[in-house]
C-alpha cells in the first residue's frame, strides 16, 4: 500500500514554478501525493477524485542540474481529465536525485 502525503518543502518550489508555467492555479498546501518507484529520482503521483487516471498531457517542463551536474528534467503531467497526474522527475543517468531545485 502506498503512503498518501502532503508535499514536502524542498518539493513545493518546483511543483509552484510548473504549476505557474502551466497557468493552473491551485493550491500546494491542499495537494496530497504518494511516492513512485523510480529509483529515487523524485517522481511523485497526486491523489486524483478521477477514480482511475490516466495520463492524459504534458502541462508544463522543467530542466535543471543536480548537484551533481547531472541533467534533471520535471514535468507536471495531468491525466485524461485535465487534473493533476504526476511529477514526472527523471535524472538522465538514472540516480538518485540528490537536491530539488531551489527556483
Amino acid at each position: 500500500m502506498l503512503l498518501m502525503r502532503k508535499l514536502k518543502s524542498q518539493e513545493i518550489p518546483l511543483i509552484e514554478h510548473l504549476l505557474d508555467k502551466s497557468g493552473l492555479e491551485l493550491e500546494v498546501s491542499d495537494l496530497k501525493v504518494t511516492e513512485m518507484d523510480d529509483g529515487g529520482m523524485g517522481s511523485l503521483r497526486f491523489h486524483s477524485k478521477t477514480k482511475e487516471p490516466k495520463f492524459g498531457e504534458a502541462a508544463a517542463e522543467y530542466w535543471f542540474q543536480d548537484n551533481d551536474g547531472i541533467d534533471v528534467t520535471a514535468r507536471l503531467n495531468l491525466d485524461q481529465n485535465g487534473e493533476l497526474f504526476e511529477l514526472d522527475v527523471w535524472k538522465t543517468d538514472f540516480t538518485k536525485l540528490k537536491e530539488w531545485p531551489s527556483i
